[in-house]
């Protein structure tokens, strides 16, 4: 699968791709599919002097989130654990 290069100042935040997103070697990892850039992404590109990425995929429409992966394993956010009770006692079996 040919690999599309990706200028780094083509890149805004909350962009997302496809596929994964990797350095010029197309080795390392910079960026996992539809994942959107951040801030500190952008930064690290600026401060390594990085010229473009690459990538298998392609740009995600802005504003469409990807499905997830029905495998991929759901993130749960901090607040949702205080809802959850406490057990006070294990009973073994």
């Amino acid at each position: 699968m040919p690999l599309n290069r990706i200028k780094c100042e083509e890149i805004a935040e909350g962009v997302s791709f496809s596929a994964p997103v990797f350095f010029e070697d197309g080795k390392n990892m910079f960026l996992a599919a539809n994942h959107p850039v951040k801030k500190y992404h952008l930064s690290a590109l600026k401060r390594w002097n990085v010229p473009f990425l690459v990538t298998a995929g392609k740009k995600n429409p802005e504003g469409i989130i990807p499905k997830k992966d029905a495998n991929a394993m759901e993130e749960i956010s901090v607040d949702e654990f205080d809802s959850l009770e406490e057990i006070e006692e294990v009973e073994e079996v």
